[in-house]
């Protein structure tokens, strides 16, 4: 498995690295006060890490370009569609302090002088060491070959495997200047993606141990022909390297001791595909047992509507239609000085690949997604308490349409009574009966700076309770936006009654809103295959059209 047959090259080069057409840059700010800035580089591999690991997603890898401290700021560029992703992380804590991210159209500073803090002998090593592993990569097969290291002349020439002590600095020194030429942690899985410790007569992993923290992304790791004898003596490695593809453990002593080691290392790396040059499992069963291992949706009831009095349909069949076309009126007619609302975006959620994923900056300040916003102050700043506050809010989210209530395939709904409820007359220190509604459903948005239309699937949470003495007969006590990326909303299974019963409720509201007998309500939606909207839309253009025994009333005009 060596790595060096004649393909040297530059460990600082990364073959695959991309270039980016629309570059931007931002600053972070926070690192100086950080536990992380009394690491030896100051935290900023620490901190560029931490910010690629949770801007990244499932179907997304956030990649930091290049990075460079400047004062108390530091000062990255990424991609111009990652920007929003790391500008959500703003006031996230990294290390014991609040980080400050804000993009900028400053220059980039200049850097100052690598190893400039360095005595002359520290810097001569560093680079004879730099020399080393320059020859030793092979840019081709993104192999590091740290073989045989007590025989490298370089390495001997500067007394550095004489002792055995000397000997694990000298590899911790090299992981550390290996790892230290890569702006990221994706850049260096990227560049790197396996190592060679073949013939170093190691019985044991604990003096290299440096090499599972520095480079836990290896998809290949020969540790052939040195003295392992058991598993004990690599147990420390145990569940490391998650995406170890490729391990060689050949010419060690426990192939013949611990004969059945292999069974127990297919646990120790669940992707590892080849065993000592043998294939001892393919891809696609990896695959099959990590779908086996995982959760099994449980199955969708449907809504759970259990209302008082026709108070939450009511509300619902007002609120979605004023939300879309009048916020303020809305705000006038169920909240109160009391009433408070809270939005929380979920950037990271199933999507529907078919439809284009809307960018998250006009929500992304005002989320209070309590995983993402952990400290207490930058909490309460996202609770919008009064209709006035939550007005001022509302006026800079971007415009929405959702579907009608009757679409039922559009919504779930659940609405359980609420018992124990602040009195907000103080006659009952019991509390007073009030609603809590749950909407799980979809909307169109309108970008504000394209003017693009995409959707979003969100979910709706109020508690509703009795008004004010004087003001509308119920109030919102509570309202809670949860915002995702856009993905239909799961459906019952449906059984024949199931569906008589959805259509039963279409016609007879399209015959309240028409004003048509349900005869004709029916013929309508017959008539555009049982699409409400279509069946809107057709009843407007023809209702002029429709003899008088169509509607139940005369209507106006006539």
């Amino acid at each position: 498995m060596s790595a060096r047959g004649g393909h040297g090259g530059r460990l600082s080069i990364n073959p695959s690295k991309a270039r980016f057409a629309h570059p931007a840059i931002l600053k972070v700010y926070g690192l100086k006060e950080s536990k992380a800035a009394n690491n030896p580089d100051g935290g900023l591999r620490s901190l560029l890490t931490f910010l690629e690991r949770k801007a990244s997603s499932a179907d997304k890898q956030v990649t930091i370009q290049k990075s460079a401290l400047s004062g108390d700021a530091v000062f990255i560029q990424v991609s111009k569609d990652d920007v929003s992703d790391i500008l959500h992380l703003n006031n996230f804590s990294h290390a014991g302090a609040k980080l400050t991210i804000t993009e900028t159209q400053e220059p980039w500073p200049h850097k100052s002088a690598a190893g400039a803090t360095l005595t002359p002998s520290a810097a001569e090593a560093k680079e004879k060491l730099k020399g080393v592993l320059s020859v030793r990569y092979n840019v081709e097969t993104r192999v590091l070959d740290l073989s045989a290291l007590g025989q490298d002349q370089v390495l001997v020439s500067m007394g550095l495997f004489e002792e055995r002590t000397t000997a694990e600095k000298a590899f911790k020194a090299l992981l550390v200047i290996a790892d230290g030429q890569f702006e990221t942690a994706h850049a260096k899985a990227e560049a790197i993606q396996g190592i060679s410790l073949a013939g170093n007569e190691l019985d044991s992993v604990a003096t290299v141990f440096d090499l599972a923290e520095k480079f836990p992304q290896l998809k290949m790791l020969d540790l052939s022909n040195n003295r392992f004898d058991s598993l004990r003596k690599l147990n420390r490695w145990r569940y490391k390297f998650r995406n170890l593809e490729n391990l060689v453990l050949s010419g060690n002593p426990i192939e013949t001791q611990e004969p059945g080691y292999q069974t127990e290392v297919l646990e120790w790396f669940p992707k590892l595909q080849i065993l000592n040059g043998a294939q001892v499992r393919t891809a696609e069963e990896i695959e099959a047992k990590a779908q086996a291992t995982r959760p099994i949706p449980l199955p969708q009831l449907g809504s759970d509507f259990r209302d008082v009095d026709g108070v939450g349909e009511g509300f619902l069949r007002v609120f979605f239609p004023l939300y879309d076309s009048d916020r303020g009126q809305l705000l006038s007619t169920f909240y109160d000085e009391h009433s408070r609302f809270t939005l929380s975006v979920i950037t990271h959620s199933p999507k529907d690949s078919n439809e284009p994923q809307l960018p998250w900056q006009p929500y992304l300040r005002y989320s209070r997604n309590m995983v993402k916003i952990q400290l207490a102050p930058a909490r309460a700043q996202r609770l919008f308490e009064g209709a006035q506050m939550i007005a001022d809010l509302w006026k800079h989210l971007p415009v929405t349409k959702h579907p009608e209530l009757s679409q039922q395939n559009k919504y779930v709904i659940d609405c359980h009574p609420l018992p124990g409820l602040v009195d907000p007359s103080g006659q009952s220190p019991t509390g007073v009966s009030g609603l809590i509604i749950t909407v799980h459903g979809e909307f169109d948005e309108v970008e504000p700076t394209s003017n693009r239309t995409g959707k979003r699937s969100f979910s709706r949470t109020f508690v509703l309770g009795p008004g004010l003495p004087g003001r509308n007969s119920i109030r919102v006590v509570s309202d809670l936006l949860s915002l995702r990326a856009y993905c239909p909303v799961p459906q019952p299974a449906n059984t024949a009654d199931d569906l008589v019963e959805t259509r039963k409720q279409m016609v007879i509201e399209l015959s309240r809103r028409s004003n048509m007998t349900l005869v004709y309500a029916q013929m309508c939606l017959e008539g555009a295959s049982w699409d409400f909207d279509k069946a809107w839309l057709s009843f407007e253009e023809k209702k002029t059209e429709l003899p008088l025994e169509a509607f139940m009333t005369t209507p106006q005009g006539v």
